[in-house]
């Protein structure tokens, strides 16, 4: 399946933060991004495909070679566990490819930290390509009117997490938003990624790969919110509880998103 190979320089950020009490006084606050931030009008979102309950789509974007792609589906377990498995990084091995280690290396407040991201390039590639990291500037925010909650990550630079001479450093921007549906156990989610692993892989090669990333994500994603041992995470369960959830009724966008995806 397209998406195996450089799926994992796409995903690599779907991770997560540990529980942000005791965090350090002192921290001191990291650079500007090193991408300018895409806004929903960046994107001219084309219909792909079709397939077990997912619609894929892509985009091309101002300034660059490399497309966009971005998935929407349901996820058949309730929001507050399909956010932590995205955000939790002790989980970030078992479903995402090519993952070889991720840590937060800053927590900035309870809703926001600096991951960094290592994914190794596997095998026969690792002979003509080097493994590649990633640090992001994660951003969770969840709104209680409309109950839509988004997991966003953005390129980075952080003093505890340089540039290392034997990985290539690429840039990813990453988007998920996630609201429940009126069955209590789905959630709708769409996934969008705007990647450059950067180095000298051809453009045309990392949109070929990356093409299956949507396909690849949700597939995981599915298995993985149905282990048994799912715990909400402290950063997921802080936002939810702070924030008066309406059970009544679901949004209108959300009922909407529903009767589409019956």
């Amino acid at each position: 399946m397209k998406g195996r190979f450089l799926s994992a320089l796409i995903l690599v950020s779907v991770l997560s933060v540990k529980a942000w009490a005791g965090a350090s006084a002192g921290v001191t606050s990291v650079s500007d991004p090193l991408l300018v931030a895409h806004k929903d009008s960046d994107f001219h979102w084309q219909k792909s495909c079709e397939t077990d309950g997912l619609t894929v789509y892509w985009s091309k974007v101002e300034g660059s070679q490399v497309i966009a792609f971005k998935g929407d589906g349901i996820v058949d377990e309730p929001l507050d566990k399909v956010a932590s498995v995205i955000v939790d990084t002790t989980r970030g091995t078992e479903w995402i490819d090519s993952l070889v280690a991720s840590k937060v290396v800053r927590p900035l407040n309870p809703t926001e930290f600096i991951e960094y991201d290592h994914v190794g390039i596997p095998f026969p590639f690792d002979t003509v390509m080097s493994d590649r990291d990633f640090v992001s500037h994660v951003t969770v925010d969840y709104d209680p009117q409309t109950r839509w909650m988004s997991i966003s990550y953005l390129p980075a630079e952080d003093g505890l997490a340089p540039v290392l001479r034997k990985y290539t450093r690429g840039v990813m921007t990453c988007v998920f938003k996630m609201v429940p549906m009126s069955l209590p156990d789905q959630t709708y989610v769409e996934a969008e990624v705007h990647c450059d692993p950067r180095g000298a892989v051809p453009k045309w090669l990392v949109n070929f790969f990356q093409e299956g990333w949507p396909e690849t994500t949700f597939e995981n994603l599915r298995r993985e919110v149905k282990k048994p041992d799912i715990k909400v995470v402290p950063i997921i369960a802080g936002i939810l509880e702070k924030a008066p959830v309406k059970v009544a009724k679901n949004s209108g966008k959300s009922k909407a998103l529903a009767a589409n995806l019956r």
